[in-house]
């Protein structure tokens, strides 16, 4: 598990992640929103990941396109195959892309890739071993690339499929585990090298003892510059922001 790529270098300011590429300036999770990230300087992109009707891995946050297209179009992602998929408008003329799509979109810039794989989903087994699948692939050619869900048991599972990958323990403050994960025992548990904290359970105290076991640190989701600042100075590696435009020109 190289996790160089993904490591806060000594004097230098935090990572920057676009939290589904950018919301608000594109459709999230689209390749125009990745785009955007990419064009403002960040560091690497973070996207979710769910299993479509004919068994492809796909780049979308929702069990439905309901959220997404504003209403417009109101089925599952689970009932549609990957060429309707490929045919839906989230706006902008943007359709759902392919996980494999982006990675390799990603390879060619160089961007680091944090995939979150979704729980809200028919068969988690499956989506876990379809997205394993896919990223074996791309550790073949790349290092640029982790897995992290909110779910522990998904994550270990990823572990035991792809021991070679990085893997980022989700969570926050409405987790049932909150106290375990708070304290990095989760992490430690399941084996992975992140974890992902809600922005405000990111505190000076914790973030030493996170640092300390060797954890990368990465929060979500930070729009907040001057909360940027706060856990730059803590220590943190990466910041999951919604706006890496504005977290690049702060924090660099």
């Amino acid at each position: 598990m190289d996790a160089t790529r993904f490591r806060r270098l000594d004097g230098a300011p935090p990572l920057i992640f676009g939290h589904r590429g950018v919301r608000g300036d594109a459709p999230e999770n689209t390749m125009a929103a990745f785009e955007l990230a990419a064009e403002a300087g960040a560091d690497g992109i973070e996207l979710d990941v769910r299993l479509c009707r004919s068994g492809e891995v796909v780049v979308c946050h929702d069990p439905t396109l309901a959220r997404a297209t504003g209403g417009r179009d109101t089925r599952a992602v689970a009932d549609l195959d990957a060429g309707e998929l490929a045919r839906a408008d989230l706006g902008d003329g943007q359709p759902v892309p392919l996980l494999e799509e982006v990675l390799r979109w990603a390879r060619a810039r160089p961007l680091c890739v944090n995939v979150e794989i979704k729980r809200d989903v028919p068969d988690r087994p499956r989506v876990v071993r379809e997205t394993a699948s896919v990223l074996r692939r791309e550790l073949a050619a790349s290092a640029t690339v982790m897995a992290s869900s909110f779910d522990p048991w998904m994550l270990a599972y990823f572990g035991w499929l792809l021991p070679a990958a990085l893997r980022g323990s989700l969570f926050s403050s409405e987790s049932s585990l909150e106290k375990l994960q708070t304290s990095g025992w989760v992490a430690a548990l399941i084996g992975a090298r992140a974890v992902h904290p809600e922005r405000k359970l990111v505190l000076p105290d914790r973030c030493r003892k996170w640092k300390k076991r060797g954890n990368l640190v990465n929060v979500w989701t930070v729009n907040d510059v001057e909360e940027a600042r706060g856990l730059a100075a803590m220590g943190v590696d990466a910041i999951i922001t919604d706006v890496p435009n504005v977290m690049v020109r702060a924090l660099r």
